[in-house]
């Protein structure tokens, strides 16, 4: 049965939201403290403190070397003395002994209410990190507190997340007790605690939503490649199979387009490609096309450039509204793209490069030693509208 004492801590870390060794350890540093500012001669390593569990009652004691010839009275205890508190003890052993001074346990308790606050403090910004850490990089859900000019300001049970302008949404509007689904970007320590970091705009966020929806992604039977996004507008998701017989794109999609679906009612009007990742450079380009049709792909894999040549009526799908199309399929595959009329293939009615696009989280296309054509394939990707 637990002491009144312990009882007493228990709810001091309920009210807290942290362990209860946690408060433990705040007691024995602000005793710690205590008996330093009554003997400064001692350095805080030079002491430990324990507590009785059963009456509070702080012990403290000196951590000592024991030696043959006591040259530091502070720091060493000569063999004979150390052996009067054990006899088994022996030279060059780490001794401690108690030097606890009389009536310490009331001086200790008025330093300990003038300290324990702000070691409490600490412990509570050190476990509210150390649980957020091992969130990074995962969705959480959050309920918007306040909208300033600064960021929104997500509630997070134990904590505060920050989205910055840079990591919402174009086109997303975000109001004072709205629940959501954020990406935990980042987690820092500061002087007032964890900081923390939160996206909607971060391609991770998508990867997180298909992780949560597709269960052979969760069980890597399929691995998402690579992930380009313009938030609010448009994404596009290479993926491949990592099991003989399994249809990566069906499986990202699901029946009758639940799966993807269920992200994009999480996206808005985002529209989402899912990309059909293939190690021929050619077949790749041509796929992170869609949904235009190709006619053919020839790539100079020392220049990392794609010569794509695609029937007149597919020139401005190809293109995309302002490019689009084509500088997203050129961040995911990593070639510069040059759209060619097939009907007329000596000038580029379009060219995308890949440069500005983040490192891939994948595997990126082969390369190989010289230039190859390859014919576009007649499928690889499914598209789907917000």
């Amino acid at each position: 049965m637990r002491s009144d004492f312990m009882l007493a801590l228990q709810q001091i870390a309920d009210e807290k939201g942290i362990h209860i060794e946690s408060v433990m350890d705040a007691l024995r540093t602000a005793t710690a403290l205590a008996f330093l500012d009554h003997n400064p001669s001692y350095e805080f390593e030079d002491v430990e403190v324990e507590i009785d569990p059963a009456s509070g009652a702080p012990t403290v004691y000196a951590n000592m070397k024991v030696v043959g010839e006591v040259t530091d009275e502070l720091h060493e205890i000569s063999l004979d003395e150390a052996r009067e508190y054990d006899d088994t003890v022996a030279l060059d052993e780490d001794f401690q002994i108690d030097v606890t001074p009389p009536n310490f346990g009331r001086i200790a308790a008025q330093r300990a209410r003038q300290t324990m606050q702000q070691a409490l403090r600490d412990a509570e910004r050190q476990e509210i990190y150390a649980h957020f850490i091992e969130h990074q990089g995962q969705l959480l859900v959050g309920r918007v507190t306040r909208v300033e000019t600064r960021g929104v300001f997500v509630d997070l049970g134990r904590g505060e997340g920050v989205m910055l302008s840079g990591d919402q949404v174009q086109g997303e509007f975000y109001r004072s007790g709205q629940r959501m689904r954020v990406l935990l970007l980042e987690v820092s320590e500061g002087g007032r605690g964890a900081q923390l970091r939160v996206s909607r705009a971060h391609r991770n966020f998508v990867r997180r939503l298909f992780e949560r929806e597709v269960p052979e992604i969760q069980n890597r039977l399929v691995e998402i490649i690579d992930i380009v996004r313009e938030p609010g507008v448009r994404t596009k998701v290479a993926v491949r199979s990592r099991h003989e017989g399994l249809d990566p794109v069906g499986s990202a999609v699901g029946m009758r387009g639940t799966r993807i679906q269920n992200v994009l009612r999480e996206l808005g009007q985002e529209k989402v490609e899912i990309i059909l990742h293939n190690d021929d450079p050619g077949v790749y380009v041509s796929n992170a096309l869609s949904p235009a049709r190709v006619h053919s792909v020839h790539v100079d894999l020392v220049q990392r450039v794609a010569d794509v040549f695609v029937p007149t009526d597919m020139v401005s799908l190809a293109i995309g509204r302002e490019g689009q199309n084509s500088r997203l399929a050129a961040r995911l595959t990593g070639f510069k793209i040059n759209i060619r009329d097939a009907a007329e293939p000596s000038e580029a009615v379009g060219v995308a490069e890949p440069d500005g696009a983040a490192e891939p989280d994948g595997v990126a296309a082969a390369a190989a030693d010289e230039a190859a054509p390859s014919a576009a394939p007649d499928h690889g990707a499914a598209g789907v509208g917000g």
